[in-house]
Order: structure tokens, then C-alpha cells, then sequence
């Protein structure tokens, strides 16, 4: 069953507020219940932030890639920890989590 998460800015003005167009959509694939993976936004809304709850002591590597299969961003941090990812143009990615090998969690980033 996909899961999407989606997070938008929303910007003040005389009138009320506006959403500004910085979105961040996650649909995953495949979910792991023994590895919990997030992926976020910080509070400026262009700051990606990835952190997994899963095994004592493992490392946990994060890989995006454009539609074309070429690597993006690569990140790895340890259980419970949190990494801060560069900001990403926006547009279509593929992400894939492995722990040693295993893939735990894949899906799909829509950047607006």
C-alpha cells in the first residue's frame, strides 16, 4: 500500500496566507516494519532529513536517483541517528534504503 507525505510552506500576507510551491511528496514502496526510515523536511521546507529507527548498530545508507537511474544523493548514518541532505532541484527521484546490501525501504520523491 503506497504512503504519501506530503509538506508545504505557507507564507503570510495582508490578507491571510498563501501555500508557497515548495512541496516535498514521499510515496514508498517497500516499507520494512522492523526498520521505521523518515524522510522529512526541516522547518525551512528545503532541507531534507532522513533518520531511521530500526537495529542497534547498523548503518543505514540512503541513495536518490534522477528518472535517468543516475545518483543524486548519497547519505549514510547509523540507527537513530538523523542526516541533513542537500537541498534538491526540483522534479521526479527514485530512493532505495539498504542496511548491509538489504533493501528496507524504495519509493518515489516528487519535489515541487
Amino acid at each position: 500500500m503506497p504512503l504519501a507525505l506530503v509538506t508545504t510552506t505557507l507564507v503570510s500576507y495582508a490578507g491571510g496566507s498563501l501555500p508557497v510551491p515548495n512541496a516535498v511528496m514521499i510515496t514508498k514502496n517497500l516499507n520494512n516494519k522492523k526498520h521505521k526510515v523518515r524522510l522529512f523536511t526541516a522547518s525551512d521546507n528545503k532541507t531534507l532529513l532522513f533518520s531511521v529507527d530500526g537495529v542497534e548498530g547498523k548503518q543505514y545508507s540512503l541513495f536518490v536517483f534522477d528518472l535517468e537511474g543516475k545518483l543524486v544523493i548519497q547519505s549514510a548514518i547509523r540507527n537513530r541517528e538523523t542526516g541533513i541532505l542537500p537541498e534538491i532541484s526540483a522534479g521526479n527521484y527514485l530512493y532505495e534504503v539498504l542496511v548491509e546490501d538489504t533493501k528496507v525501504e524504495n519509493g518515489q520523491l516528487k519535489i515541487k
